[in-house]
């Protein structure tokens, strides 16, 4: 009985002492955890791994609770210049405990004031492809070795089978974050302020559930279209990112659709808008471009792309009601050629446009804006990178709307079975400066008019 009393006293003893050890072992790892070298070291291996810079204003680590940085930077790879993000602060609570029970319980994961920024170089090339990637070029390919034929293994049974880990993120959020997509020229293709985010995500027996609600203060596209209010309820997938159902404030009317972006194959976006009541005038106006028409828009387009106009393709509609058109060059140009004074400042019922987009071209299949006693309408194309038009137009004025206009004028137009009377021309130039064939055929017209006087 006396040994056995010792050896309970020296097992009691040593448990003690390993207690103290690991106690000891997990106190000085957990001051390592934050001290200068350990962060120089993680800094070290985030650079090698991402093949970027990495840089970090405050670095604090727990074994038990979790990780805080603060003024992370992630430079861009080589062939880009600036940053691939910063943010104020990233922040990873969890709890230790579950561990013991294969279940890893993240209380919060968070980004605060993140800045994003997507980049192109002229290779089309996109920067947060090149994060992480290994230079395989460099390092020499194997000699290829034929393995000689092995029986095949048996199947693991149920109990060799590793139990995946249950996954539990109660927090992932962004607060006031910032994204923007840089084309190779440098120029903002979509700019995306005030971002928030709120999500809880879990993973149990391989099964993803979560949800998420997002709100973003305004995006901007190419500086000419800003959106504002966006609320939409978010999914998060490995390789996309879909904003379904989308609600957004568009000058002073309704915006609603989905965008989906995915991140697979190169990054590709999809965009399903439909726009109601919009002021077209603080539409302008939002856009810093001259106020040049009036009325209510009402619209829906269908877009996809991977990167700058170019790459767009898509179809759309845009119905204009009860508007003014104001300076608008082309229509200027009509009424100073045929000086036809009920052109200037012409108000309309309805202005339509169908169209469709792809190679950087705006196909306008149908054209036409309707006013009391004025129609016109046609079709053809834009070049969206140089706003030069190519279109075959008709005006057409409702019977006697021309009988106080000289008899030379009329004639220019060709009198219709109903009594109206159309004209047919075409349009090149720019929308800024464009160009019609009018003089060519009033010139021609007149020149017809006057030998026949002198013939008879």
């Amino acid at each position: 009985m006396k040994a056995i009393k010792i050896i309970s006293i020296i097992v009691a003893v040593l448990i003690v002492l390993v207690l103290t050890l690991v106690g000891v072992g997990i106190y000085f790892t957990n001051r390592y955890l934050q001290s200068p070298a350990f962060k120089e070291e993680v800094l070290k291996a985030a650079r090698a791994e991402l093949g970027a810079d990495v840089r970090i204003d405050s670095f604090q680590v727990s074994l038990f609770s979790g990780v805080e940085l603060r003024g992370v930077t992630i430079g861009n790879p080589t062939g880009f210049s600036g940053n691939l993000l910063t943010a104020e602060a990233f922040v990873l609570h969890y709890r230790l405990l579950p561990l013991l029970s294969r279940r890893v319980e993240i209380e919060q994961l968070s980004l605060d004031k993140p800045i994003i920024t997507l980049s192109q170089n002229d290779k089309n090339e996109w920067n947060y492809e090149s994060i992480g990637a290994k230079g395989s070029a460099t390092n020499p390919t194997p000699t290829e070795v034929k393995p000689t034929p092995a029986a095949p293994k048996p199947a693991p049974t149920k109990s060799e089978t590793a139990a995946p880990l249950d996954i539990v993120l109660s927090k992932l959020a962004i607060t006031q974050g910032m994204v923007s997509l840089v084309s190779d020229k440098n120029k903002a293709i979509v700019k995306v302020e005030g971002i928030n985010f709120s999500s809880a995500v879990s993973l149990i027996d391989n099964k993803l559930a979560g949800t998420a609600k997002a709100g973003i203060d305004k995006i901007n596209l190419s500086d000419a279209l800003f959106v504002e209010n966006v609320a939409a309820s978010v999914t998060l997938g490995s390789d996309e990112v879909k904003l379904a159902p989308l609600s957004a404030k568009l000058a002073d009317g309704a915006l609603a659709g989905d965008v989906a972006v995915k991140f697979a194959d190169g990054l590709k976006y999809v965009v399903n808008l439909q726009v109601k009541d919009a002021d077209v005038t603080k539409l302008l106006q939002d856009a810093k471009t001259k106020p040049v028409m009036s009325g209510k828009l009402t619209a829906a387009t269908a877009l996809a792309g991977t990167g700058g106009l170019p790459t767009i393709v898509g179809n759309g509609r845009a119905e204009i009601d009860g508007g003014q058109l104001m300076e608008i060059p082309l229509v200027n140009q009509l009424a100073t050629l045929l000086q036809i004074d009920m052109l200037h400042d012409l108000k309309f019922s309805q202005c339509l446009v169908e169209f469709s987009i792809s190679n950087n071209v705006m196909q306008t299949s149908v054209i036409r804006l309707i006013s009391t006693e004025i129609q016109i309408t046609g079709k053809g194309s834009i070049a969206l990178d140089d706003h030069s038009l190519k279109h075959n137009m008709t005006l057409t004025f409702a019977k006697g709307a021309l009988d106080r206009y000289p008899n030379e004028i009329r004639d220019l137009f060709t009198e219709q079975p109903d009594g109206s009377r159309t004209l047919d021309f075409k349009v090149t130039g720019t929308y800024d400066s464009p160009k019609t064939d009018l003089l060519k055929s009033i010139t021609k017209r007149f020149g017809q008019q006057l030998l026949q006087r002198f013939s008879k």
